[in-house]
């Protein structure tokens, strides 16, 4: 076979191998996917050519992104195929150092390196540029597999060294076909199994806080389902109130807190009286303080910028203290190269002003619990859940519009997790 031949068969694997890894993602959420294809990826790239490693890491990242974010068509197809590309990018590099690594040094520190890879790759990603792009790493991919406990241990990047070693210990099994290697691998993979199992992640505590979730839903989805403001609003309104009835039937216990999503109200309830005497009744007639999670004109360019916000707010007092999310997404909610960009895509006229990043992170205190709040995308943002879990909080709160990308796996996904 030739050598064209070849590395054309080395990428159709690969391609395929893209497809069965997406499916460790949401919707299908089938972990044991991610290790296996990433046995036949580094199989593969393991001592091959360099550009062999790039193209196929290329083909394996493209087609794996590809098929994760088919919601992005709400945004545009240019949009899906252009951040598939970019971020198979990232695979490549990572295939074609995979080749050179395999290749100059040992087999046992090949896999380790390989696997420090893979998280260089998505540390990288998740914060450079324009603050990143962290979706889709392959911890997200475990939550339901035996490796998820390893984050209780050592972090959540750990689980991709778990995973990604495993997998290129296999692929040196496959490789090598020797007794010491499937003696050193079967030792391995039972430990990274095992162990988790081990790890308890229920924690007592002798505090307890209730916390009502409304969703009031929207009258329309995809990109113009925040476009009707008023009625969304009015829906969390009357979903509370109907709360309050069956609080005060004694159908249901009193809630210390009720949570509303993110855009729940895209009215201003600072400067618009009708907004703020709806959510300051809805707050009354439940007797608990509401998480509302509003968009507010920015106090420094109030013409230029807005706040993606959650606003505490009380029963008898009002707006209280407020949480600014901290990691707005790139193109989503705010445009890099505005003056730019504009000019050529006329969707972008649908986010007229950019969302400002808040500093602070999102702690607020209920009936002395330390609550810490995050914004949608910001789930995946390691550093701003790190801040919230630094600054105290033992009870996370995500607040979250799934209107925009309604029937698809992206909703799903933050309604199974």
């Amino acid at each position: 076979m030739s050598i064209f031949l070849r590395t054309l068969v080395l990428i159709g694997i690969a391609l395929l191998a893209g497809v069965v890894f997406a499916g460790a993602y949401a919707p299908f959420n089938i972990w044991i996917f991610a290790p296996l294809a990433l046995v036949a990826l580094i199989s593969i790239q393991w001592q091959a050519r360099i550009r062999v490693g790039f193209f196929t890491g290329l083909a394996f990242g493209f087609t794996s992104f590809f098929a994760q974010h088919f919601w992005l068509g709400v945004v545009g197809t240019d949009a899906h195929w252009i951040l598939s590309v970019y971020l198979a990018l990232w695979i490549a590099l990572v295939g074609a150092a995979t080749s050179y690594i395999s290749t100059r040094v040992s087999a046992p520190i090949a896999v380790l390196l390989i696997a420090g890879l893979w998280v260089t790759e998505e540390a990288l990603r998740g914060r450079f540029p324009f603050g990143g792009y962290p979706w889709a790493r392959i911890p997200f991919s475990q939550a339901d597999g035996p490796f998820a406990s390893w984050s209780t241990l050592a972090g959540v990047s750990f689980i991709t060294v778990i995973v990604v070693t495993c997998a290129a210990s296999v692929a040196l099994l496959i490789r090598k076909r020797n007794i010491k290697t499937l003696i050193i691998t079967a030792v391995l993979v039972s430990i990274a199994v095992v162990v988790p199992s081990f790890v308890s992640n229920v924690a007592d505590s002798p505090n307890t806080i209730q916390i009502a979730v409304i969703q009031g839903g929207t009258p329309q989805t995809g990109l113009g389902a925040m476009d009707v403001r008023r009625a969304v609003l009015n829906n969390h309104v009357n979903e509370t109130t109907l709360l309050a009835a069956k609080v005060s039937a004694g159908e249901i216990p009193q809630p210390d807190l009720v949570l509303w999503p993110e855009n729940s109200s895209d009215i201003n309830p600072y400067t618009d009286a009708e907004a703020y005497q709806s959510i300051s009744a809805a707050a009354q007639a439940i007797n608990a303080p509401i998480l509302v999670g509003a968009v507010v004109d920015s106090v420094e360019n109030p013409t230029t910028e807005v706040y993606n916000m959650g606003i505490m707010w009380d029963p008898v007092t009002g707006p209280g203290d407020t949480y600014i999310k901290n990691a707005p997404v790139p193109f989503g909610e705010f445009i890099p190269f505005r003056s730019l960009l504009t000019q050529f895509i006329s969707r972008y006229d649908r986010v007229p002003r950019d969302f400002a990043h808040g500093q602070e992170p999102g702690i607020f205190t209920i009936n002395g619990a330390t609550l810490g709040d995050l914004i949608c995308f910001e789930v995946a943002v390691d550093r701003v859940v790190n801040k919230i879990m630094q600054e105290g909080a033992n009870i996370i709160l995500v607040q979250t519009n799934n209107a925009t990308y309604a029937n698809s796996a992206l909703a799903r996904a933050a309604i199974e997790y």
